[in-house]
């Protein structure tokens, strides 16, 4: 549909839409100047009606010379004309006002966006000690603002994206132009366009939406909520989808090393970095391993325990009614349960049920014999590993798989827990994510996971991403050292 030449023809149209005048949050103001009608429409609330008194309404009935042309007497930041209709509907939803004169046959949309918006505060899961301290908002044009801070290059290039029939959800697509491979960008807008629904309410529906294995245990994108962080892998070449009302951004492609990197690593040496790095892998094999090898050695393979050991777990267990399996699985459970009931209460409190439920109900557990001291010990470090992962869906990940690894233990020993891994190494390298290989080597390539280079061997971006622009920097980047 088409704006049209008739100002009052364009109201009812407007009216219609907006199912004026039963809608009290839709705004008409009327006014006439050198003979003409006209209106400002806006909803209230989401526009500045002052901005749109003083530097709209106030220029246009007080100027007397329109020989320039409208744009010339509007005192507005920024001015766009629209013919289509519906694209006039969407500028207004968006906190915009749409302007119609009579005789003309398109609506000048003016940005005049005021509604409330939460200030840039630090990140609330991504800690950082020695980084940034700034995390992004639920408002997307203060999270492209933030990555514009810190990528201060004319290159930096968002598109936008409607997603959602009824609720039109604004999704930006963010890359580098000049790095970025622009096949990439291509399938992430037609992805995003391909998204047929009604409502898509935030960051977390999109990712499943766009993902190449929507029900697969891995996530093959991720998102992170630090500008500093996406900033660095828009600059490897990936691309941010910046949707508006999520504080978190997704990044796509990814590979599943990547997810275990974190932001913090890059302002720490490289030993330093190696070492964390390290200790990270070690807890990921331990938040999914651990119980099952508990579960392998102790029912199966009870001679690879020394005596005195064997003894020891012997001794705690004389009094547990259930096999070792059915005794990890209720403290998976419990541990499960007592996460998520501190993670649903707010504030102090939540802490208070994790001290409670870790402490007191632990110990008690172990008292009155439904289960073992050594059961508790493995459970424990289960869950630190399980909290050394640095995605929240990956530590879910984790979880479910431990639990299946847990299952192959009890029913086969070591044969199931290998023939499970075995299944495992072969599933996760059969997954892609936007078409790209999901596993790369850990030891080898662009930017290994372990050992972490020093950041002046970060040559070449990652290979996988076929970017236009392969090296980040010359093999001698520390031209000071040429003299020495």
């Amino acid at each position: 549909m088409e704006i049209q030449n008739s100002v009052m023809n364009n109201r009812k149209m407007f009216e219609q839409a907006f199912n004026y005048p039963t809608n009290k949050d839709i705004v008409f103001r009327d006014f006439k100047f050198q003979g003409k009608e006209g209106f400002v429409i806006y909803i209230d609330g989401m526009a500045d009606g002052d901005k749109i008194s003083d530097f709209i309404l106030r220029p246009l009935l007080n100027k007397n010379d329109f020989s320039d042309g409208l744009k010339s007497v509007l005192q507005i930041s920024s001015l766009t004309e629209e013919t289509d209709f519906s694209e006039a509907v969407s500028a207004v939803l968006q906190g915009d006002c749409a302007l119609c004169i009579e005789g003309d046959i398109k609506a000048y949309i003016c940005e005049t966006k005021g509604f409330d918006k939460r200030g840039v505060e630090k990140p609330q899961v991504e800690n950082s000690i020695v980084g940034a301290l700034e995390a992004f908002t639920e408002t997307l044009r203060t999270n492209t603002t933030l990555l514009h801070k810190i990528i201060k290059n004319p290159g930096l290039t968002t598109e936008m994206v409607t997603v959602g029939k009824l609720n039109n959800l604004t999704c930006g697509v963010v890359y580098m132009n000049g790095i970025v491979n622009k096949e990439f960008v291509e399938e992430v807008k037609r992805r995003l366009k391909g998204i047929d629904t009604d409502f898509a309410q935030s960051g977390g529906m999109i990712e499943q939406f766009i993902e190449d294995h929507g029900s697969s245990l891995f996530q093959t994108v991720t998102t992170t909520e630090r500008p500093d962080n996406a900033a660095a892998l828009l600059m490897q070449g990936r691309i941010a989808i910046i949707v508006d009302g999520s504080p978190r951004v997704i990044i796509a492609p990814i590979t599943l090393f990547s997810i275990l990197k974190t932001s913090e690593e890059s302002a720490l040496r490289a030993p330093f970095a190696s070492i964390v790095r390290l200790i990270r892998i070690i807890a990921v094999f331990a938040a999914f391993l651990l119980p099952a090898l508990y579960i392998a050695i102790t029912t199966f393979h009870a001679e690879m325990i020394p005596a005195s050991l064997l003894l020891s777990i012997a001794k705690s267990r004389i009094n547990i009614p259930y096999p070792a399996i059915i005794e990890l699985l209720i403290m998976e459970f419990s541990f499960t349960l007592i996460r998520e009931a501190g993670r649903q209460i707010p504030g102090a409190l939540g802490g208070t049920i994790g001290i409670v439920g870790g402490l007191i109900l632990g110990e008690a557990a172990v008292s009155a014999g439904f289960v073992s001291q050594a059961c508790v010990i493995i459970i424990a470090f289960t869950g630190l590993g399980n909290f050394a992962i640095p995605q929240y869906q990956s530590a879910f990940t984790a979880q479910l798989l431990r639990i299946v690894f847990i299952i192959c233990a009890g029913l086969m020993g070591f044969l199931g827990v290998g023939l499970a891994f075995v299944i495992l190494v072969g599933y996760v390298n059969s997954l892609t994510s936007f078409g790209i290989d999901y596993v790369n080597p850990v030891f080898s390539g662009n930017a290994p996971m372990f050992p972490k280079q020093p950041v002046w061997e970060y040559e070449d971006r990652p290979s996988e991403l076929r970017t236009k622009k392969t090296q980040s920097q010359p093999i001698v980047s520390r031209t000071w050292k040429k003299g020495d």
